[in-house]
């Protein structure tokens, strides 16, 4: 495996390497950050280059496809209010459960802090790999067990960030169809050790462990989501996103991964054949669509990926709105921008300490008010909007 395809500035984690390389010759090791490396061992590698044809670097260009339509789609049933946002993905993953496949998919695994992706085969596992992660999973273990899946001729639906839908994509070339993919629209992917840090730091305030975490609740509103900590002492803490320190910082772009200031996936050509996101300031153009209960944006760039929502919305009550894909891509910045670099974040990654203060340092005094600040501001207005239209 060529070495520069594992540099810190360039490898983003995807995990295709090690899951397809028969030797079990690589391992992902936390780098810089935390953040997943492969690591070759040269005791086991036999050279057979099954990583290099498996990683997705270089091949960005080919594996994009330029998206067909855009919908508002949100669940009609109970899987919204279970959502971050519309529910979309819920209805999509239960299609292909009931057709007898499995869902690839993040979970949150407490109290360690770790976002792992899973294997899915039934409704009732669901609930685990629903709602949004802000975290850099790992994958490699997944990833291994749903090939498992696909050569036993099943079908295996992978939800990840556009990078990983690459690596996935890369794997699953002789699957063709059985193996489709949903990428998420991605700002950039936080530090495991500083979210670990942060964790930690909140549980000595706490004095309990940690037993629930939320990075969007919505029970204020899907328009005004809060990170939502659980405490084993009954203690339940919500803030405002930009007065979290962990939120904040990836807010901010402070605690990313480094190929994430470069990534080849911020465009609105996609590498999934669905990209689900939130359907921001849909209110604005579209009141219809908004009630403030949750709106999935879903973006259709394949016929695979046109049928998989067709098959949802004909097999669950599922609402699909049309909806304007430039605006989609006005309103999503990863969908046409990367994130930009700021020299804070080395600052910021290194505080394994206190990374609270490191953050509100990095950030300046007046962001914590600042942020309070524009939240309400956002609510009133979406209020006055309403009453408006």
């Amino acid at each position: 495996m060529p070495l520069e395809r594992c540099a810190e500035g360039t490898c983003t984690g995807c995990g295709a390497c090690a899951a397809i390389c028969p030797k079990a010759a690589i391992a992902l090791t936390p780098g810089e950050g935390g953040f997943p490396y492969p690591r070759v061992d040269p005791a086991r590698c036999v050279g057979c280059g099954a990583c290099d044809r498996a990683c997705p670097l270089g091949a960005e260009a080919a594996l994009r496809r330029p998206a067909r339509r855009a919908a508002a789609v949100w669940d009609l049933g109970e899987g919204r209010a279970a959502s971050t946002s519309g529910g979309a993905f819920g209805a999509i993953a239960r299609v292909v459960i009931a057709g007898g496949g499995a869902v690839c998919a993040a979970a949150l695994e407490l109290p360690e802090g770790r976002v792992r992706h899973t294997i899915v085969e039934d409704e009732a596992g669901l609930a685990r790999v629903r709602r949004s992660k802000y975290l850099q999973s790992e994958t490699a273990p997944a990833l291994r067990e749903a090939l498992g899946l696909l050569r036993k001729g099943r079908r295996v639906l992978f939800v990840g960030t556009p990078c990983q839908v690459a690596g996935w994509r890369r794997l699953t070339v002789p699957f063709g169809d059985r193996a489709p993919a949903c990428d998420l629209v991605c700002g950039g992917v936080p530090s495991p050790a500083l979210f670990a840090a942060y964790l930690r730091e909140e549980e000595r305030r706490a004095g309990a462990p940690i037993r629930g975490y939320d990075f969007r609740d919505k029970s204020a509103g899907w328009n005004f989501p809060r990170v939502r900590l659980a405490f084993a002492n009954g203690r339940t803490v919500r803030r405002i996103p930009a007065c979290d320190p962990f939120f904040a910082a990836y807010s901010k772009k402070l605690s990313i991964r480094q190929s994430c200031y470069t990534c080849p996936y911020c465009a609105s050509e996609r590498v999934g054949d669905l990209t689900l996101a939130d359907c921001w300031r849909v209110a604005t153009t579209h009141p219809e669509f908004d009630d403030n209960r949750g709106t999935s944006l879903v973006l259709c760039c394949t016929e695979a990926g046109e049928r998989l929502l067709g098959d949802a919305r004909a097999a669950w009550r599922l609402f699909v709105g049309d909806y304007d894909l430039a605006r989609a891509v006005a309103t999503n910045t990863p969908l046409r921008a990367r994130p930009p670099w700021l020299k804070a974040r080395e600052s910021v990654l290194a505080a394994t300490d206190a990374p609270a203060r490191a953050v509100w340092r990095a950030l300046g005094r007046r962001a914590w008010f600042r942020g309070f600040a524009v939240w309400w501001v956002r609510r009133l207005g979406w209020f006055w909007l309403r009453r408006r239209q």
